[in-house]
């Protein structure tokens, strides 16, 4: 299951629109490319190493494949380290490690060891899920460790995240 995508949110003052995640993944020339296309900035771009890290000290290993992102749509601009989280889901999605997470809308900024840290924006982000029939919103919260505006549900890709990395 080489493609896979999952949800998130890019916040824009007091509002947040959605953003579709997309990973495919492939054989290249190259070992562990690593391609994201889709307007991010800098923490965005920076992402990348968060996220191998994060993969491999939770015990996921990181695919042997060429990765490429797709942050969509590609006209918005996608700023913040709050796509850590579904960039990782849609990772280990693609490799084949789990499915089913397009009900599910996730943010969150992943350390070097895989632990989920909050970011700003989460009510907007809750209410665009909300808005945009998101059953579930995902983020660093009160059981994930962070800032308790958004309740991350029983079956959320930090319970997800939690089940499989430890």
């Amino acid at each position: 299951m080489p493609l896979f995508k999952t949800r998130s949110a890019a916040v824009y003052g007091i509002d947040a629109h959605p953003v579709d995640v997309e990973v495919d993944l492939y054989r290249s020339g190259m070992a562990r490319d690593f391609m994201l296309v889709g307007m991010p900035d800098t923490a965005v771009r920076e992402s990348r190493e968060r996220i191998k890290s994060a993969l491999m000290n939770s015990g996921f290993g990181y695919p042997s494949q060429a990765v490429t992102v797709n942050l969509a749509p590609a006209h918005v601009r996608k700023e913040g380290s709050g796509f850590d989280l579904p960039m990782a889901l849609a990772i280990l999605g693609a490799m084949g490690t789990f499915k089913g997470l397009d009900q599910h809308l996730a943010v969150g900024e992943l350390s070097l060891d895989g632990a989920i840290r909050p970011v700003r924006g989460a009510l907007p982000m809750a209410v665009c899920a909300r808005d945009n029939g998101n059953s579930e919103s995902d983020s660093a919260d009160g059981e994930c460790g962070g800032s308790g505006v958004v309740r991350a549900y029983g079956s959320s890709a930090c319970g997800i995240w939690r089940k499989w990395s430890r």
